[in-house]
């Protein structure tokens, strides 16, 4: 019972990624019961569809940094961070290959997504390179030009040529999403956070795609029942079922748990530096009383 206390946090985000792993055994997509008998397939689970296995592999790989992580097992070194970054952005850029994602074409809401975060993690990197006391004053607008200025750049000029009117695999697009979250997960201070930081990034990711994938999840059983009998039910007919519901709450129990766990490090953090200038205040007392003395 003691480990439990100590780890409900963790518990609970494996909770939640346990439940949106296991929700590709349910019903993601169906038609009406009228149609049952008149079209087929009349349902999809979510191991037939790609967004089910998308699913299913974050929440595992969630899983398996989760646990190292809420056990403290994980050394909270600059280098061990990298690491596992590095190793994130390989899988998340590998599932849509394995998972054979159709290629996208990315609109303006895609590209100025990108060169926001592109502009944020600029931010990061210019506030972890200056010193704490270096601008004084200025530091805050000096931060807020830098982020303008990459903003307007990367969404002007270079996502704009490199993405816009193009069609490009999907891997491609994670691969840029990952690289610069990355990038922000490191450089923001303090360093001992970045992996908890990585886990909550990774919560809110595989929870998108679990709250985006209803309409790609209706268009999907549509199109199998149209090229299996040339007929399909009509759109509004086809509604979402227990599955993605599923993978739903998963997602907003392993979001409450990130939470929690990012949030009792941080506090732990503070106490120690609050403790570590009480000792330097304690000491300095200590000298000044004995010089007087």
């Amino acid at each position: 019972m003691g480990f439990y206390k100590r780890n409900r946090s963790l518990f609970l985000t494996l909770l939640g990624a346990g439940l949106m792993a296991t929700s590709i055994f349910w019903e993601y997509v169906r038609v009406k019961p009228d149609y049952r008998y008149l079209v087929q397939p009349w349902a999809l689970r979510g191991y037939d569809t790609t967004q089910g296995w998308v699913t299913c592999a974050g929440a595992l790989a969630l899983i398996a940094l989760a646990v190292p992580l809420g056990l403290r097992w994980l050394k909270e070194k600059l280098l061990v961070s990298v690491v596992v970054v590095a190793a994130a952005t390989a899988f998340a850029t590998l599932v849509p290959v394995m998972a054979k994602a159709p290629e996208q074409e990315p609109g303006g809401v895609v590209v100025w997504g990108l060169a926001f975060l592109l502009a944020m993690a600029a931010v990061a990197v210019a506030g972890r390179l200056l010193p704490q006391d270096a601008l004084g004053s200025w530091r805050k607008p000096a931060l807020f030009g830098i982020f303008a200025a990459v903003l307007v750049l990367a969404g002007l000029v270079v996502y704009d040529q490199l993405l816009g009117g193009r069609t490009l695999p999907l891997w491609s697009l994670i691969l840029i999403l990952m690289l610069t979250l990355g990038v922000m997960v490191i450089a923001r201070r303090p360093k001992e956070l970045a992996l908890y930081r990585l886990l909550l990034t990774g919560v809110i990711l595989v929870w998108v795609v679990a709250l985006v994938s209803a309409g790609a999840l209706r268009s999907t059983l549509l199109g199998l029942q149209i090229d299996q009998m040339g007929i399909g039910a009509e759109y509004r007919d086809l509604q979402i079922t227990s599955g993605i519901l599923l993978s739903w709450i998963g997602g907003l129990l392993a979001f409450a748990g990130a939470v929690s766990l990012w949030a009792r490090r941080r506090d732990e953090l503070e106490e120690r530096s609050r403790a570590g200038q009480q000792l330097a205040v304690a000491s300095l007392s200590a000298e000044e009383l004995e010089q007087a003395v």
